[in-house]
């Protein structure tokens, strides 16, 4: 997909919280050379095999199921920012793990990872890709992302609204109202003190 910003100017989002410079050593490609941005009212971000890392489209696709749809109602200047395959890439940090993507606001950031290869509803199937999903989403946040925004003397958390979202392909239904689900979501908030979401969606304000 082309990108859907119309410059490359680095938005604020990324700047109040020095994302640039703390993930500057990660990967072969830059935060400033990989982000995009876009008002649009609502977004589909999907990881793209071709590519190798996350894509997003303002246009709804044929393969919406796969899609953590981002809508955006009030028109807030929304960022895409790929990391696994694209921001973060090298060996020394990925060893433990890397969320697919990070959907960022002046005000909010939500951690996505996909698992929509994932063609089975076997509740044991789901709890396992759930775990190592949880396990992607927590070691790029706590062992990556934010450390190294802390040595630019940021705390993303202070600063924003964290969340972290598990998207599996809709079509198999898959979401936190499942008592098992809902377990992981319970003993995440309670040991991370963050929420965790099974969905395809969020409304960002």
């Amino acid at each position: 997909m082309p990108q859907l910003s119309v410059d490359r100017n680095l938005p604020q989002a990324i700047t109040n919280i020095r994302l640039g410079s703390a993930l500057q050593n990660c990967g072969a490609i830059s935060v400033a050379n990989a982000f995009d941005k876009s008002n649009a009212p609502c977004l589909y971000v999907y990881d793209d095999q071709h590519l190798g890392h996350t894509d997003w489209t303002d246009q709804e696709p044929e393969f919406a199921s796969k899609c953590f749809r981002a809508d955006n109602p009030n028109g807030v200047l929304l960022i895409l920012l790929p990391l696994d395959g694209c921001i973060i890439t090298g060996a020394n940090v990925v060893k433990d793990g890397v969320c697919d993507c990070m959907l960022l606001t002046e005000q909010e950031m939500s951690m996505v990872e996909f698992k929509t290869n994932v063609s089975s509803s076997n509740n044991l199937t789901i709890i396992q890709r759930a775990n190592e999903a949880i396990q992607q989403l927590w070691h790029t946040y706590n062992e990556i992302v934010r450390p190294r925004c802390i040595t630019k003397s940021r705390i993303p958390e202070k600063l924003l609204a964290v969340d972290f979202h598990i998207a599996f392909d809709e079509l198999l239904n898959v979401t936190g109202a499942q008592s098992s689900l809902m377990d992981m979501q319970d003993d995440f908030l309670e040991d991370k003190k963050y929420p965790l979401y099974f969905n395809n969606q969020k409304t960002f304000f």
